[in-house]
């Protein structure tokens, strides 16, 4: 399976706990075709199911994180000559072709274990909200972000819509999408898109540092966290609570026990991952 990444620019390995993923197409500056897209949900499912993996890093090979996807594939909207989109069986078509897609996002967003993103030179379009969909995100000082569909005349997409509002203020989300102009790190630093923006050499190191630590927590109490954040945007506050009863419910884990006792033994936890 990790030849079958490789061959389609998807560098996967695994060290110390830590999954690091690295699109390798610098050719085009790591635009995501659909042999691409396969290998990243099946290297994030892989991520996700590997019980010895516990953080994951995403990164882009050469001087740029993602361009977007590629626009040489055949995933183009169908226009007829009025405008509209087309049939309805052949928006069907559109759709199911596309789902893999919105697959890719989902799959990192609702995925129990954390991921990194370390964004080197441009993260466009789709290859934005692929950071987006990170949950921390670390933003080289020449990363650029940009929602570049309006200078297409298009719609968010990649689930744009729902990231950038999660991400940003809503002044700042119109700004970012209205205007498609490329964010720097810094301003991505300063706006709430990236958590830390370093200097270009640092960049695999600060996010390596960032992976570590979260590789050493309690991964099944960070994936219980990720969730309910996540869910947080779209529940009321009773619904917030019923969910912490519910995970409570579920009993504790081994590193929350091992967390009770070191508190005890005044010590630092030592967690296993379980």
């Amino acid at each position: 399976m990790l030849d079958d990444f490789s061959a389609v620019g998807l560098d996967f390995k695994v060290a110390d706990g830590i999954a690091w993923l690295t699109m390798n197409r610098p050719q085009l500056r790591n635009a995501v075709d659909h042999p691409l897209r396969n290998a990243l949900i099946a290297a994030i499912a892989e991520v996700r199911d590997e019980p010895e993996i516990r953080a994951a890093v995403i990164t882009g090979a050469g001087n740029a994180f993602c361009s977007g996807a590629d626009l040489s594939q055949s995933d183009h909207i169908e226009i007829r000559p009025d405008g509209r989109r087309g049939s309805p069986a052949n928006i069907a078509r559109e759709d199911g072709r596309r789902f893999g897609w919105w697959r890719l996002i989902r799959d990192l967003w609702e995925n129990e274990k954390p991921f990194v993103a370390a964004v080197n030179g441009p993260a466009y379009g789709f290859g934005c909200n692929f950071a987006l969909a990170c949950d921390l995100v670390i933003a080289a000082e020449s990363a650029r972000f940009s929602e570049v569909f309006v200078n297409r005349g298009l719609p968010l997409e990649g689930a744009g819509a729902y990231l950038l509002a999660r991400s940003v203020s809503p002044v700042r989300a119109k700004e970012i999408a209205l205007l498609g102009e490329p964010v720097t790190g810094a301003q991505a630093e300063e706006w709430g898109l990236a958590n830390r923006c370093v200097p270009d050499d640092r960049l695999i190191e600060v996010a390596g540092d960032f992976a570590r630590r979260l590789a050493a927590g309690p991964t099944i109490g960070l994936g219980h966290i990720k969730g309910q954040l996540n869910d947080a945007y779209d529940s009321s506050f009773d619904q917030v609570c019923k969910t912490e009863v519910t995970l409570l419910g579920l009993g504790i884990g081994d590193d929350a026990q091992e967390a009770m006792q070191a508190f005890k033994e005044r010590r630092a936890p030592r967690f296993r991952g379980r």
